[in-house]
């Protein structure tokens, strides 16, 4: 049974705004970045996602941090299903073709996420 939910999955092209829940271990041991199952926002267009088993993604985290390359997800949108800080300085290429996800909800990305992610690399 979860093979063919796995194929389901890999036949559904993940969009920009689709959060998604997914576990990004492993990771090498003594690191900082997410670890575990979590929730992750797609940010990368869906015409990009088709073309590569990478989503770009941010993770969501429920420990709460205040400095500027984080946006509190549940403060701006509490009608939301999913709850938490994003961490934008942690924008990560996840290979969802390989690993078990499920999708949450779709939503719009927001304008501060995208400032946020521009001025961490450095464009506009």
């Amino acid at each position: 049974m979860k093979g063919a939910v796995y194929m389901e999955q890999a036949q559904q092209i993940l969009g920009r705004g689709d959060i998604i829940l997914v576990s990004s271990s492993p990771k090498p041991y003594g690191n900082n970045e997410q670890k575990g199952k979590r929730p992750w926002l797609v940010v990368s267009q869906k015409l990009l996602n088709q073309t590569s088993p990478f989503v770009l993604a941010i993770p969501f985290t429920t420990t709460f941090r205040k400095y500027p390359l984080v946006y509190n997800w549940s403060a701006n949108h509490p009608n939301s299903v999913t709850k938490g800080v994003l961490l934008c300085n942690q924008l990560t290429a996840l290979d969802v073709k390989n690993r078990d996800w499920v999708l949450l909800e779709q939503v719009e990305v927001p304008v501060e996420v995208d400032n946020i992610i521009q001025a961490i690399l450095g464009y506009k």
